[in-house]
């Protein structure tokens, strides 16, 4: 009798369980094959940026990119894609190693073609001034653009 109340109440808790949201993993972002999709590429990106490996990262990116640095009255900080390239070429001269932590805490898809990507972040990095290394860390909170472009989502600002 007790075994059978007991195999009841495994049984409801897992019915419950299983009918309650699914989150994406590390987060409290609720799944959804779109969500899935977008969070895969900023781990991509994530990954890319740690291996300091400046195809992968363009790759992700649109050729549409532009990017403001958060300076709406200043445009002279600007750039687009090829401006990416060029920033992405100097720090692979400067920057040794990178260890990049990111923390997604909202997607939003708007009519599967367009999404942004609220995160957190922490990195540290080795890089040189001069002939000496440092190390240096950083932490904020961004938001990446998306939009999907031939089947793949591409990153269109916010590096």
């Amino acid at each position: 009798m007790v075994r059978n109340i007991l195999m009841s109440v495994l049984l409801l808790a897992a019915l419950g369980t299983a009918c309650g949201p699914r989150y994406l993993p590390g987060t409290k972002v609720e799944a959804t094959e779109e969500r899935e999709e977008v969070a895969a590429v900023v781990e991509q990106y994530r990954r890319a940026v740690e291996q300091r490996d400046n195809d992968a990262v363009r790759k992700l990116v649109s050729e549409s990119y532009y990017e403001n640095a958060s300076t709406t009255e200043d445009p002279s900080d600007d750039y687009d894609a090829e401006g990416l390239d060029k920033v992405l070429a100097e720090l692979k001269t400067t920057v040794k190693a990178v260890k990049y932590e990111i923390t997604i805490t909202a997607i939003d898809v708007l009519d599967d073609s367009a999404a942004s990507v609220d995160y957190e972040y922490k990195a540290q990095y080795l890089y040189t001034v001069g002939e000496q290394d440092r190390w240096g860390t950083t932490s904020d909170k961004n938001r990446l653009s998306l939009r999907r472009e031939s089947g793949a989502w591409r990153i269109t600002a916010g590096l």
